[in-house]
């Protein structure tokens, strides 16, 4: 009789290869240091997932043509995931915000405290996410919708190579476009000004002085492009409000002395404030069904390991309990030395903010899985708010630690989302995205530095807006001495802020403004406000003249503007710092 072959063996499961981690770190740590630009020049910063996994896709395609074997769907979710995790490091670190706040306080921490720090930090936010994950991800199915889209891209262009490599260079044209710009506006020869004002004069006062106008920024208009006509329209909104109609109002009745965009801002932060706390905490505290899931979930930090991890494939078992507890500790002893040793903090302190910090971080996770939207910057304010007292720099620096945590979280549970739709191994996940966070903290810091040297801070050209609403929540839960009028400004901002929250959950609500985008634009140059909302109007009207234009392509488009503008904001300040330029 003959007998069978033998099966042949299972294929091999290339997943977190040395070539898809390299590429991972590598493209994580050009996003991340654009980021570092792109998050004090708007507040605003991506984790580029799907521009990560659409480069390392076209990368090897072409290594393919020269013998490399194929460059599979999990590889690259691989890639995505550690480069994601490299260019959110900027928000984790505290870059945009609260460092920024920490530096005009006169109390900068030395950059090496500011990596370690935010990579304890984040190590807390990926216990929380490892912890989560099959709550939100498995039992809930929540959808995380742009970790769903991501998996959906790697799918599409592993499956259809055309299209794939299509997205893939329209994202790099736009992103060469992006660099032309950028470098002959800030670079040499200076070709484009930075801003076009507007003619005539607002109460005496020249328009050109208001800082009112288009500003020439592929990324500022690419951000409208991201954030669609509502929000943009919003930052057009809040841009007016604060200078077209308070600006002028302030210097004619001498509250603010001359037209200067650094001495308007201190007053503007404070009517800024109150519209960001309204659009952070407000949605929060009527989503009472979110929270009340909220906090079942916390029932799973004390669950840890006790879901029988031996009935699951191996690549399938969550991370296991000792890896999990030894993360933890890691990240909780690096606060108290970092904590005491830079800061002075005691273990109650730190203590303190570990057990504030890990339910808000599962607050955050729930609400990002179920809106799309991570509400860090409401978990820094609570954080803040709960330190009342202890001083500015105590708030501030407390108040990162659940940002970054949050942050960190919510960009894991993305990239579980994503590789869930591609069959990944968590456990392979969770080692990239730890390899990500140490590459992007290596990065952001001395490219924080550098850019800050080059292009100042809170100055037109960098405003800092987030920085400047850090310090002031820091300074109001201190209970200081506010400018005058200030209070009632604020007041009246979180009222009317929390009308349109309340407004926007009736039937008109996609008519109303968004008041957290509104507060942001208060912050920011009006030309900027100006051209995020052109860029919104444009993809407006694009979609009018072809309505077959998809989310994707919109996304790919806005996500080249805003890479390629940012990485060659910091190759301009670092040739200027070389005296290059």
């Amino acid at each position: 009789m003959a007998t069978s072959d033998p099966a042949s063996p299972p294929p091999v499961r290339r997943e977190a290869t040395v070539r898809a981690l390299i590429a991972g770190c590598g493209i994580g740590a050009l996003f991340a240091a654009g980021n570092v630009y792109t998050g004090l020049k708007t507040g605003f910063i991506d984790g580029l997932a799907i521009p990560a996994a659409l480069i390392a896709f076209m990368l090897f395609s072409g290594a393919r043509r020269l013998g490399a074997r194929s460059f599979g769907v999990l590889e690259n979710n691989i890639t995505q995931t550690t480069a994601s995790s490299a260019a959110i490091m900027t928000f984790v670190l505290g870059l945009p915000g609260p460092v920024p706040a920490l530096g005009w306080l006169g109390a900068m921490p030395p950059g090496w405290a500011i990596v370690t720090w935010g990579l304890a930090a984040g190590t807390l936010g990926v216990v929380a996410a490892v912890v989560l994950r099959r709550k939100l991800i498995v039992d809930d199915a929540l959808p995380f919708p742009t970790g769903r889209a991501t998996g959906e891209v790697l799918e599409t262009i592993h499956a259809a190579r055309a299209t794939a490599m299509r997205r893939a260079r329209l994202l790099l044209g736009t992103a060469a476009v992006a660099v032309v710009i950028t470098w002959f506006r800030d670079g040499r020869p200076t070709l484009i000004p930075q801003m076009t004002a507007f003619p005539g004069t607002i109460a005496g006062l020249a328009v050109a002085s208001l800082t009112v106008g288009i500003s020439w920024s592929p990324l500022l208009a690419s951000t409208g492009g991201m954030i669609g006509p509502r929000a943009g329209t919003s930052v057009l909104l809040g841009g007016g409000i604060a200078w077209v109609v308070c600006a002028p109002l302030l210097v004619k009745t001498g509250i603010v002395p001359e037209p200067d965009f650094g001495a308007l801002t201190k007053w503007l932060v404070w009517p800024a404030l109150g519209l960001l706390a309204a659009g952070s905490f407000v949605p929060l505290l009527l989503d009472v069904g979110s929270l009340r899931r909220s906090l079942r979930d916390l029932g799973a930090f004390v669950r840890v390991g006790s879901s029988a991890p031996g009935k699951a494939a191996p690549g399938e078992r969550p991370v296991g309990s000792l890896t999990l507890a030894a993360l933890f500790v890691v990240g909780v002893v690096t606060l108290l030395l970092v904590g005491h040793g830079v800061f002075g903090f005691g273990v109650g302190v730190i203590a303190l903010v570990v057990v504030i910090a890990l339910p808000l971080t599962n607050v955050s996770g729930r609400a990002t899985g179920e809106t799309d939207t991570a509400p860090v910057g409401a978990v820094g304010m609570i954080t803040q708010g709960a330190f009342a007292g202890a001083g500015v720099v105590t708030s501030l620096v407390t108040g990162a630690v659940s940002t970054g945590a949050s942050a960190q979280a919510s960009g894991l549970l993305y990239s579980f989302r994503a590789g869930a739709r591609v069959g990944a191994s968590p456990r392979a996940q969770v080692g990239a995205q730890l390899v990500g966070a140490l590459v992007g903290a290596v990065v952001v810091v001395p490219v924080y530095f550098l850019v800050v040297k080059s292009y100042g801070l809170g100055t037109e050209a960098l405003p800092a807006a987030s920085a400047r609403s850090w310090k002031a929540m820091a300074e109001a839960v201190q209970g200081g001495a506010l400018p005058p009028h200030a209070a009632l400004a604020a007041g009246l901002s979180l009222a009317t802020g929390s009308a349109l929250v309340v407004g926007a959950r009736t039937r008109v609500g996609r008519f109303l403004p968004s008041p957290a985008a509104m507060g942001m634009a208060m912050l920011i140059p009006a030309s900027y406000s100006v051209s995020i909302f052109l860029g919104a109007m444009a993809i407006l009207f694009a979609r009018r003249v072809r309505p077959e234009l998809d989310e994707s392509t919109v996304m790919t488009v806005a996500a080249g503007g805003i890479a390629g503008e940012s990485i060659a904001g910091v190759i301009v300040a670092a040739l200027t710092f070389l005296g290059l330029l």
